[in-house]
């Protein structure tokens, strides 16, 4: 399941590039930042960070912030070594 869904990320190309702000966003998402720690890094409110989460997720065609992080790594937008993993 794991297999099929890689192959599902990995083939998926946005419908509209992403701005700026968007993958600024994503790659956030892909280090597990929280909305309320993402708006606080940006200086943007946390509903603003959920409208630039919900139209990444709907340019790109995924279901959840899970399916972003990993286009976001397999697309060389994050890394893995930037991901905060808590102990």
């Amino acid at each position: 399941m794991l297999h099929e869904f890689s192959h599902e990320c990995a083939a998926t190309a946005p419908t509209e590039p992403l701005s700026q702000r968007e993958i600024e966003v994503l790659r956030l998402v892909a280090r597990g930042m929280t909305n309320d720690q993402i708006a606080g890094k940006l200086f943007i409110s946390e509903a603003t960070v959920r409208t630039h989460v919900s139209s990444v997720l709907d340019k790109l065609g995924l279901k959840n912030r899970t399916q972003a992080a990993l286009y976001a790594l397999r697309h060389g937008l994050a890394s893995i070594d930037d991901v905060d993993v808590a102990d």
